[in-house]
């Protein structure tokens, strides 16, 4: 390795740990303790930045915990998962699991699945905009064909489920809500779509019907597929609604058709 590459190393270790930084600091110039110094300030900016990347993909968790403590929470996320992107958008791709498994947070055992729900969210608030719906390749279909047709879900769209009321949980914590602040997490198991259809996500409660069909379209099953196992799910599902409800919204898109070579 070059100097400069093990100056660098040296470098980047002593600004993550404060263990490091005893080590490195003789690399510098001046004396151990200046160095010592700088390098504390360089460790305080990037722990600011990742600690606010971190509250801004979650928010809610956020709020529930606390801003003092989710600063520790923070803190030793960043301990256990330094950042390995020069983007801090992807630095809380663990933070879900870290909840689930972190002993201190064990009393909220919702937390987990808020923060899955938000980093879906994130995910979404940054993904490619859909392309505009084109229904022109309908044209060449004949009906009888129909069912063979596949859909996928647009870049910005997203399911989860889970036990606990996570669209009611995403709700009372927006900003401009202004309803009652109530939450029953004893309400039953939900599920929901997490999509962005102009520039602010949202997240939706689905029935069980339309959570099996955009589950299978998004696992690329074909039409009748789909169909048959959102009704086989839920009876009263109406194929038709469903298809123009989640197309309008942009929620599905026909997916590119291959062809045999």
């Amino acid at each position: 390795m070059s100097e400069l590459g093990a100056l660098q190393r040296a470098m980047g270790a002593a600004i993550a740990s404060a263990d490091a930084a005893a080590e490195a600091a003789p690399l510098f110039r001046g004396s151990p303790q200046a160095a010592l110094m700088r390098l504390a300030v360089y460790r305080g900016n990037m722990v600011g930045a990742c600690t606010q990347a971190l509250g801004g993909a979650y928010p809610i968790v956020a709020r529930i915990v606390g801003a003092p403590f989710f600063e520790g929470l923070a803190r030793e996320y960043l301990r256990r998962f330094p950042s390995q992107s020069g983007d801090l958008n992807e630095f809380g791709a663990n933070f879900p699991q870290f909840v689930a498994d972190f002993e201190p947070t064990q009393d909220l055992p919702y937390l987990p699945d808020v923060a899955r729900m938000e980093w879906l969210a994130h995910r979404a608030y940054y993904a490619h905009d859909a392309a505009a719906p084109d229904l022109a390749p309908l044209a060449a279909v004949a009906e009888e064909d129909y069912g063979a047709l596949r859909f996928e879900l647009a870049p910005a769209c997203a399911l989860l489920e889970s036990r606990w009321p996570l669209a009611r949980l995403w709700e009372v914590h927006q900003d401009d809500y202004r309803g009652e602040f109530a939450v029953d997490l004893d309400a039953g198991a939900q599920r929901v779509l997490i999509h962005r259809p102009l520039f602010r996500v949202q997240v939706a409660e689905l029935e069980p019907g339309s959570h099996r069909f955009l589950e299978r379209v998004a696992a690329g099953a074909t039409l009748a597929t789909a169909l048959e196992a959102a009704i086989a799910e839920q009876p009263s599902f109406d194929p038709r609604a469903a298809l123009a409800t989640w197309f309008g919204a942009g929620v599905i898109a026909l997916a590119k058709q291959t062809e045999n070579p």
